[in-house]
C-alpha cells in the first residue's frame, strides 16, 4: 500500500479530457512523500474527480474496472469515448 498524503487535483475538464489526464499525471508525480505510481490509486483519484457527465460516459469502466491496470483503462476509454461523442456532435 502506498503511503501518500492527499493530492489536490483540478476539476475534470470535459472540454479536453486528454489534457486533464496529463495534468493529473503531473499531480501524481508531485505527491508527498513520494510520487503516486499504483494504477489503483491513480484510478481512484481520477474517478473521485470526474464530473457526473464524464462518469456516465464510462459507467461500465467504473462499475467493473480492470484488475491489472484500472487507471490505464479509465484513461483510454474516457478519452476515446469523448473523441467519439465530440466527433458525432460536430458532424
Amino acid at each position: 500500500m502506498e503511503e501518500n498524503s492527499a493530492v489536490k487535483m483540478l476539476p475534470f475538464n470535459f472540454g479536453d479530457p486528454q489534457l486533464w489526464f496529463i495534468m493529473a499525471e503531473a499531480t501524481f508525480q508531485l505527491a508527498v512523500p513520494k510520487p503516486i505510481t499504483a494504477s489503483a490509486t491513480k484510478y481512484n483519484y481520477c474517478v473521485a474527480n470526474l464530473s457526473p457527465e464524464a462518469a456516465a460516459i464510462v459507467r461500465d469502466v467504473i462499475t467493473c474496472p480492470d484488475k491489472d491496470d484500472p487507471y490505464k483503462q479509465l484513461k483510454e476509454e474516457l478519452v476515446e469515448r469523448w473523441r467519439y461523442n465530440h466527433y458525432n456532435v460536430l458532424n
